[in-house]
């Protein structure tokens, strides 16, 4: 029996649970407005300002497959304390390192706080939403609140960069973290550990360790010798192999393979990966082309990709009132035909907006309750996977483009293709997307 009191869940709780995810996408959206002076105050190369780009999303996905055990073993309500006060500190610490390399290792440790709360707040989501609609509307809310932070984004970036350059980026975390810290106790609902499952950590080091290979061949690939690069390679196959044969082998595994045997779980999660690779990539190149192309400011850049917010937030109020009427597939797969439909940041991201509450919902739908957390996981590893494949993709077009005005149109082409597979995975989704997952007969 828990010691803790019951609280009424809500608006307040929603808000408390969509901090986390409000802060990494606000973080996002300054840290990609900030490049440029970054690149001017630490004299930092591309492939650093990749790095400080990616390390948090090396420490993302590292971390959170790890995350969703801790989230399942030690309660999500403790986790999601414990990760953002991590958050918060790792931020602070972002905001004063003195150069690009402590940059990155400070970012790489943001990336696993990020990572321990995450997948902790959707776990608590379900916990606190129980009715399938009512959950529904919460998870186009939640939706629609960390979209909110893709509005903020810009134009605080633009108002921070001004006085605190590049450091603001950072400490703007620290009041939001602190104040979602503070309400936990009060707003958020406790619910049970359930520690049924052990440590995989065998499969913890393999996964990091083949995700950290592949981030070095991504972004410094094209500076290495071709027989380096070619064992770099094999070396990446042969982790991903190891990675799913221990994953198989362990009744303990941090993965554990029958969720994947699940298709909408498996299709909703190839969602996440290409909406990861599109979308992040195309916002990097945005950035990039508005001021180091155009020449304008940090807080004109901002203003600029003001109506690029404005899509988010339309699609994502609209994904959690459309969801209950067209079901998962038909929103997912009309959502990213929509984003492959024109070449343009616009549709690319009111498409996107329309597919990430299906995508959440089907996750969610699909796992076990007791795997809740880890299912959670499991897709914004994915996502992270994919928002570093998409960074370290942009990069490479800016690399090979002699004017940042040719590199945004090549990258969305590229985020044309990939939101064209996203809308295939959403196709192989079953239409019965609503009836109970086969794992909740098993376990």
């Amino acid at each position: 029996m828990s010691h803790a009191k019951p609280v009424q869940t809500g608006l307040p709780t929603l808000l408390a649970l969509s901090a986390g995810m409000f802060m990494a996408v606000l973080d996002t959206n300054i840290v990609n407005l900030a490049l440029p002076a970054l690149q001017r105050s630490l004299n930092a190369s591309l492939s650093q300002l990749t790095w400080i780009v990616d390390a948090y999303a090396l420490g993302f996905a590292g971390l959170m497959l790890s995350a969703g055990w801790l989230a399942d073993r030690f309660g999500p309500r403790r986790m999601l304390a414990w990760g953002l006060a991590l958050f918060v500190q790792a931020s602070l610490l972002c905001g004063f390192a003195p150069g690009a390399q402590t940059l990155i290792l400070f970012r790489l440790l943001q990336g696993m706080a990020a990572a321990l709360f995450i997948p902790s707040s959707l776990g608590l989501l379900r916990h606190a939403f129980p009715h399938p609609a009512e959950r529904a509307r919460a998870v186009g809310l939640y939706g629609g609140l960390s979209a909110s932070a893709a509005a903020a984004g810009p134009v605080l970036g633009g108002l921070l960069l001004g006085p605190l350059g590049w450091r603001g980026a950072f400490l703007i975390n620290v009041p939001i973290g602190l104040a979602a810290l503070l309400a936990i106790p009060f707003v958020v609902p406790f619910r049970e550990a359930s520690p049924s499952r052990g440590a995989d950590l065998p499969g913890q080091a393999a996964g990091m360790l083949t995700l950290s290979l592949a981030s070095y061949a991504l972004i410094e690939g094209p500076r290495l010798p071709a027989p380096v690069l070619l064992a770099l390679l094999l070396a990446i196959a042969a982790g991903v192999r190891l990675f799913w044969r221990l994953e198989q082998a362990n009744p303990q595994a941090m993965v554990p393979p029958e969720l994947f045997r699940h298709p909408a779980f498996a299709a909703a999660n190839w969602v996440g990966f290409a909406i990861g690779v599109a979308y992040f990539g195309s916002l990097l190149l945005l950035s990039l082309y508005l001021q180091q192309g155009l020449g304008l400011d940090a807080l004109h850049a901002g203003l600029a990709m003001l109506p690029l917010a404005a899509c988010l937030i339309a699609g994502n109020v609209a994904a959690g009132r459309l969801l209950p009427r067209l079901g998962a597939r038909r929103q997912m797969r009309g959502g990213h035909a929509l984003a492959w439909s024109l070449l343009a940041m616009l549709p690319l991201a009111l498409g996107t907006a329309l597919a990430i509450a299906p995508m959440t919902a089907t996750v969610l739908e699909s796992a076990p309750p007791q795997l809740s957390g880890t299912a959670s996981a499991v897709l914004n590893a994915i996502r992270q996977t994919g928002s570093l494949v998409g960074t370290a993709g942009a990069a490479l077009v800016v690399g090979h483009s002699a004017d940042p005005r040719q590199a945004l149109p090549i990258g969305l082409g590229l985020a044309a293709l990939a939101t064209l597979g996203a809308a295939w995975a959403a196709s192989r989704i079953p239409a019965a997307e609503r009836e109970a997952s086969p794992l909740a007969a098993t376990r």
